[in-house]
């Protein structure tokens, strides 16, 4: 079987974090205090090898969705300073935020751009409205993380974000099984973290983007502008 890692959140809606993750919202409303916690899951192959070699590519791949973040706001203002303009050797993130802003100027919305540009902006609002709503869950309140390996599950911790954690481990557990569930543990925390970080650099990218735009509809454009062009710079990691 091939490794499968999902975050099972309890909202409505739930953006993808960096890594291997799928995000699958599961809950829709529950009072205060009922809220349950967001679910790390890693499920892996029976054989051990496999169930390593899964987890090395997992990280393999957050590492390289946390390189490619790091790029988002020197590529920003390169765009911003006029190092990069509209030009067929531009990359396509770059060019498809050029088209957005563009679109979202007089002169854009005079060729009939605005429904475009409107439905793009109330899409990225969404996903950046379903963002914030699981960073402050993130920060105030508990994660589960569990490994099923082979269809059983070997290992559960629930910890909040200072780190107040406790485990439960299957009886008899041996010592790749319990590797197995820290590299999970250790592969969902630092994803949490890029989640969280996620919302800092879409604000300071639109901040260097904002400088850019004359026009009011431009500026409203700046932050979910910013955020298609964090998902495209994601997109581009194989």
């Amino acid at each position: 079987m091939n490794a499968v890692f999902t975050v099972f959140e309890p909202l409505p809606a739930a953006i993808a974090p960096p890594g291997p993750w799928q995000a699958q919202a599961v809950g829709s409303s529950f009072s205060l205090g009922e809220q349950p916690d967001v679910i790390w899951q890693a499920r892996l192959p029976d054989d051990p090898a496999a169930a390593q070699a899964a987890l090395r590519a997992a990280l393999a791949q957050l590492g390289a969705h946390e390189a490619a973040l790091a790029t988002v706001e020197l590529r920003l203002q390169r765009v911003a300073s006029g190092a990069a303009s509209f030009s067929s050797a531009l990359p396509p993130a770059e060019q498809a935020l050029l088209n957005r802003l563009w679109a979202a100027q007089p002169e854009g919305a005079s060729f009939g751009l605005g429904d475009t540009v409107q439905a793009q902006w109330q899409a990225a609002q969404e996903q950046i409205a379903a963002l914030s709503a699981q960073a402050r869950e993130a920060l105030g309140g508990y994660a589960t993380v569990e490994t099923v390996q082979g269809g059983r599950l070997i290992g559960r911790t629930r910890i909040n974000w200072h780190g107040d954690a406790r485990s439960l481990l299957i009886t008899g557990i041996d010592a790749t099984q319990a590797a197995l569930h820290h590299q999970t543990l250790a592969l969902a925390l630092r994803s949490r973290a890029g989640l969280l970080r996620l919302i800092g650099l879409a604000g300071r990218g639109a901040a260097i983007v904002a400088t850019m735009v004359t026009s009011p509809a431009g500026a409203m454009m700046a932050l979910p502008a910013v955020w298609q062009f964090v998902q495209e710079v994601l997109a581009e990691v194989p």
